[in-house]
């Protein structure tokens, strides 16, 4: 009898149930253990989603300080992808076009378009691309030049990206530097 009863404590001390814990957390045993919510407080909103990136939607219009300069600044379209481009792209990659408007509403504005966009996809930052024609050309004088009080100027900026790669933020960096960084999703 005594054998019998010695092998059922060693069968209770192996454990592998839900309801064993080691001595050493402290708790008896027979303490009920949990992993995770239980299913009453489960719910579709605790699930992992992807997060969306920061940023304003395409389309929209957003105020940048960039030096003595204040601007309005608007992403107007994403043409992905961007065919009929004349550009020289690498294997593997396509051309997008990133659609802009910039209007300063005070101070003279002075950069170049090519430094001060940028375009991150799920493979990382895309490459600016020379265009050779079409709605998207890469200009002769840049038109981000010289933009004066009130003037509004109409641009595109390419970027080689890769083929299979989706477009997760557009951003516009004036003067190429953090300071006044504004991003579009």
């Amino acid at each position: 009898m005594a054998g019998v009863a010695l092998a059922a404590l060693a069968l209770a001390g192996c454990g592998g149930g839900s309801g064993a814990r080691s001595a050493s957390s402290g708790t008896s045993p027979s303490a009920p253990t949990t992993s995770g919510p239980s299913p009453s407080t489960t719910s579709s909103s605790s699930r992992a989603r992807p997060r969306r990136p920061a940023g304003a939607p395409v389309g929209a219009t957003l105020t940048v300080h960039a030096g003595t300069a204040r601007l309005a600044v608007t992403l107007t379209r994403i043409r992905d992808p961007l065919t009929g481009t004349g550009a020289a792209l690498l294997p593997g990659t396509r051309a997008v076009g990133v659609l802009v408007t910039i209007r300063a509403l005070s101070g003279t504005y002075d950069s170049t378009a090519s430094g001060d966009w940028s375009l991150t996809s799920t493979r990382g930052a895309a490459a600016p691309l020379f265009v050779k024609h079409g709605v998207c050309q890469t200009p002769l004088v840049d038109f981000e030049s010289e933009i004066g009080a009130g003037e509004e100027r109409d641009g595109c900026v390419g970027f080689s990206v890769p083929a299979k790669a989706r477009i997760v933020a557009v951003r516009f960096s004036p003067h190429s530097r953090a300071p006044g960084t504004v991003t579009w999703r």
